[in-house]
């Protein structure tokens, strides 16, 4: 493996060499790439992890491009690093992936600086961890075998034993439980530490602790690469084992390691940002918005041509009519009902430069018109620390959209209470209909001003939702 190529066209993104490692790193939107040298084998195995694009620049010289993911990945003693655009560190990264999964975050998964090399930081927290996790002793659990005997164990399994040895009595078709370590936990503990002890240039000390976890769990069987995850149900006799198996799962799932001749050919963690943000919404909008009367929906469907003609009654607003025929159909992003009318909509979106948010904007205003309401709000990550929510006002209609960054570079806490404000300015746009009529007149006499999260009032002049729906029903 050599150093990479100097390319004058190239970005100049930072690369840092040592005795055994050249190491890349590449912002994810970076679109110019770097010249490398690497051979036909290593090329194929870095374009098959995804995390970028290898093109072919000449005899074993390739552009390396990133197309659309984060992560690292290690192949021939090149390192390859795509990190957000939005200036995460890897505590932050971390955070976003555990609202990805279908379990809840768990602070001390990951205990790693912003600055620190991702796989020794990940291969220290799972160390440390699992030596927590075992040190009160093995957990054991019961497994239901079937196995062919020439004794009787458990229960004779009839149907089979017939249609298999017909006539014979001998071996028996047997089911029973076995009370064993070989378990789900142990089998995701064990392969994430199998796996991590391979990578290269890990602190000796952590490698042989890895080592350690591997054989105290040497009667789990190990998950082979590709192979599905056995499930596993957080109870109270796996208590001590769960912040362990919060990091396992992740490292079995979402990192894969090749190992030929005891040593890694190669390694690779590659996420998609855009899912996991959207995931992180989703999920701190559906926390704080559902109970008390109000939900939150994901995309329900809408037809911008299920009204009728002017002089008819209108049609129900986000609950689409039975699919008879062609229809312009709309997406709505996450929207916020109470009592079963909707209030506004969010549409969390990953690309934040202007021109990729401008089309999210016709989306929103066609979603708002067919829901029936004023107000949506485009969440997007910051690109600078004095970001503020921006309402931006739909000439010609009562119809406002808001984009509202979200700073996840200032960690999980303040990017959750970014999501925590924007819920209780929802919940003000959904007054309760006593309120809403004691307001009505004020409304109509112009006192319609709005104040959004960040900003002072007089901001934004929208008309409330049942005003702006009277005059859309008079048209």
């Amino acid at each position: 493996m050599t150093a990479p190529s100097t390319d004058p066209g190239a970005s100049t993104a930072p690369a840092q060499s040592t005795a055994s490692t050249v190491a890349l790193e590449f912002d994810e939107f970076d679109r110019r790439g770097r010249l490398v040298t690497l051979s036909w084998e290593g090329a194929q195995h870095l374009s098959q992890t995804g995390l970028v694009e290898v093109l072919p620049a000449g005899r074993d010289t390739w552009r390396l491009i990133p197309c659309g993911a984060v992560g690292s990945v290690r192949v021939e003693g090149l390192s390859v690093r795509v990190m957000p655009a939005a200036s995460l560190g890897l505590t932050q990264l971390f955070f976003l992936l555990d609202h990805a999964a279908d379990d809840p975050f768990l602070a001390s998964s990951v205990q790693a600086r912003d600055d620190d090399e991702l796989w020794t930081s990940v291969a220290e927290s799972m160390a440390r961890l699992a030596h927590q996790a075992l040190a009160p002793g093995l957990l054991r659990g019961y497994r239901r075998v079937d196995e062919a005997l020439t004794t009787v164990r458990g229960r004779i399994r009839l149907g089979d034993q017939i249609r298999r040895h017909p006539g014979m009595t001998i071996p028996l078709e047997v089911t029973y439980s076995e009370f064993t370590p070989d378990i789900a936990e142990n089998r995701i503990l064990r392969t994430a530490a199998h796996r991590l002890q391979f990578l290269p240039e890990l602190p000796d000390a952590t490698r042989r602790r890895l080592a350690m976890v591997d054989a105290r769990l040497s009667d789990a069987t190990l998950i082979g690469q590709g192979s599905p995850v056995p499930a596993w149900t957080p109870s109270r006799l796996n208590a001590r084992y769960q912040d362990a198996l919060a990091l396992a799962d992740r490292i079995v799932r979402r990192i894969s390691v090749e190992v030929e001749d005891g040593h890694a050919a190669s390694a690779a963690f590659v996420t998609e940002m855009p899912s996991l943000f959207e995931r992180f919404v989703e999920a701190e909008l559906t926390a704080a918005l559902d109970g008390h009367g109000g939900r939150l929906l994901q995309n329900p469907v809408v037809n911008l041509d299920s009204g009728t003609e002017a002089g008819d009654a209108p049609s129900g607003r986000h609950s689409a009519p039975p699919d008879d025929g062609d229809h312009i159909s709309v997406r709505t992003g996450l929207v916020y009902e109470v009592d079963g009318e909707p209030v506004t909509t969010f549409v969390p979106t990953y690309p934040t430069d202007r021109r990729a948010r401008a089309a999210e904007h016709y989306r929103l205003l066609a979603a708002c018109t067919a829901l029936g309401v004023d107000r949506a709000y485009l969440v997007y990550p910051a690109q600078r620390r004095d970001d503020a929510p921006q309402p931006r006002r739909i000439v010609h209609t009562d119809i406002s959209i808001v984009e509202y960054p979200v700073d996840l570079s200032r960690g999980p806490a303040e990017s959750q209470r970014a999501i925590v404000e924007l819920a209780e300015h929802a919940r003000e746009l959904a007054a309760p209909p006593a309120a809403r009529h004691r307001t009505e007149s004020r409304h109509r006499t112009g006192s319609r001003h709005r104040t959004e999260p960040g900003h002072g009032t007089g901001s934004d002049h929208s008309t409330g939702s049942h005003d702006a729906e009277g005059r859309r029903h008079a048209r």
